[in-house]
């Protein structure tokens, strides 16, 4: 190939043809020139290799800083035997703050500090993050809760973080029904440097964080009053909504959302003998939940009563699974068992998030 050739080409076909590379070989190329590192970093490469690439798995290092990072991506195939044993560093970043990942859309991360005023988001490939200060301030009283969220819109494709701060009380002191006394809710749009008020929900939420998919956050709702229900916030539109979801065994409350496989899906652990996935198999249809698994538990990797959210599904069945947010294990489709994943020769622990 003659020198120069690759300056000489117009600018949509070098973003098309450098997308294709895989995460670890674009950071390499940034290095190469700083037309090539303007490039990379540009709206429309990013948005063209988000389409081509494939999730990966973010971490936080123990036994190391616990600002340390690193992020992974799985091989995945339908002859490999341990899944967990095939997986390659993508990249490690330190984070200046000790926070810990609560969501991720479209490569950016989000994270919070120790206290509830403390937001960031982050690019894991540049390293560049900003901070966010909300404007509604933190909990005062032990009742006080916040939840959070992240996403993207679906048609701008405006990134934005969702905070709600609530306060609820029991209607009375033996009862389990609790009631909603206030509730607040502000939204950042990135690139703005602002903080919106917007209509809260009127609904005690369960999950701290928002499941993002489909351009919405989704959070499961605690109120045991009302029947099983998802609270729903849609980013384009900054309004929320609800819909029903299946009720947990023996009416629990061991339950999570995640997203899987492009749909959203909810974990049952609240029965001694298994976990229940069920999956929504048309967005925006309650009545299209299925129960795609049923797993016998195995008491020596996963104990009663404990948030199992599954993360990944692989091309042969298996489902790579986190468990109360410091441990991983897998589900044999094959085999009809289930595996603590070791990671201990790279000491990795939680917050295992897709970006």
């Amino acid at each position: 190939m003659a020198r120069g050739f690759f300056v000489n080409l117009l600018l949509e076909i070098a973003i098309n043809i450098l997308s294709w590379l895989p995460p670890r070989t674009v950071i390499r190329c940034k290095c190469v020139c700083k037309s090539w590192l303007k490039l990379l970093d540009t709206r429309e490469f990013v948005k063209l290799h988000l389409s081509k690439s494939v999730p990966g798995m973010a971490v936080v290092r123990s036994n190391v800083e616990t600002n340390s990072y690193e992020i992974f991506e799985f091989e995945d195939k339908l002859d490999l035997e341990r899944h967990h044993l095939r997986y390659s560093s993508v990249t490690k970043f330190v984070f200046p703050r000790a926070a810990l990942i609560r969501g991720s859309a479209n490569g950016l991360l989000f994270l919070t500090g120790k206290r509830p005023c403390e937001l960031y988001v982050c690019n894991p490939i540049t390293r560049r993050f900003i901070k966010l200060r909300p404007n509604i301030d933190s909990p005062r009283s032990s009742s006080d809760k916040v939840a959070y969220g992240f996403g993207v819109t679906k048609t701008t494709g405006q990134h934005k973080v969702v905070r709600i701060v609530y306060d609820y009380k029991f209607e009375t002191k033996d009862s389990p029904n609790i009631r909603l006394t206030e509730s607040r809710c502000e939204v950042y749009t990135l690139g703005t440097r602002t903080w919106r008020s917007v209509i809260p929900v009127a609904l005690i939420l369960f999950d701290r964080i928002g499941i993002f998919l489909n351009g919405n956050l989704h959070w499961l709702v605690a109120d045991p009053s009302t029947p099983p229900q998802i609270s729903c916030f849609d980013l384009e539109t900054e309004l929320f909504s609800t819909f029903f979801h299946p009720s947990l065994v023996n009416g629990g409350s061991v339950g999570s959302l995640s997203a899987l496989a492009g749909s959203l899906c909810l974990c049952d652990n609240s029965s001694e003998e298994k976990i229940i996935i069920w999956v929504l198999g048309e967005y925006g249809d309650e009545t299209s939940w299925t129960k795609e698994y049923v797993i016998k538990k195995d008491r020596d990797v996963c104990r009663d009563y404990m948030l199992v959210s599954p993360i990944k599904i692989f091309e042969d069945g298996d489902i790579l699974m986190e468990y109360e947010e410091d441990l991983l294990f897998y589900y044999s489709d094959k085999t009809k068992t289930i595996r603590k994943i070791e990671m201990s020769c790279l000491k990795l622990v939680v917050e295992i998030i897709f970006v």
